[in-house]
């Protein structure tokens, strides 16, 4: 039997390689490569059965807006708005209307069912309904 020097510098390294990739593995699932432009603004309603959620977002195209349900109680709204006037080659004097990513988390009251959600657009206006779960 060979004895091996015992070193605690060694043990501790080896204890926060390992913390740091929990964390890194963790923490990878939330974190977006993109940077967050704007987010939408947003109204929520709560009925008895179902809630339901207005997002304005004038001037983004249907096809690029995607919405989930994680953990059925927190609704990702993503998507982005490209700037129409991006090949406008002069000077802006005012530009209050933002363009590129966005994304908004919304915490919900209630958990949701993820197989129902209904999604609307029109006019700039994203209407979405999720139907409660029933316990």
């Amino acid at each position: 039997m060979t004895l091996e020097k015992w070193d605690p510098w060694q043990e501790f390294a080896t204890l926060q390689q390992s913390v740091n990739e929990l964390f890194n593995e963790y923490f990878s699932r939330f974190i977006t490569t993109k940077e967050i432009a704007f987010t939408p603004q947003i109204n929520i309603y709560e009925l008895q059965k179902e809630i339901i959620i207005n997002a304005a977002l004038p001037g983004t195209l249907q096809e690029d807006i995607d919405i989930s349900l994680e953990q059925e109680d927190v609704l990702y709204i993503r998507g982005e708005r490209l700037n129409p006037n991006d090949s406008i080659d002069g000077l802006c004097h005012i530009e209050e209307l933002p363009y590129g990513y966005f994304e908004r988390k919304i915490p919900l009251q209630s958990k949701c069912v993820s197989e129902n959600i209904k999604a609307e657009y029109s006019e700039g206006i994203l209407t979405v309904q999720l139907i409660k779960k029933v316990y």
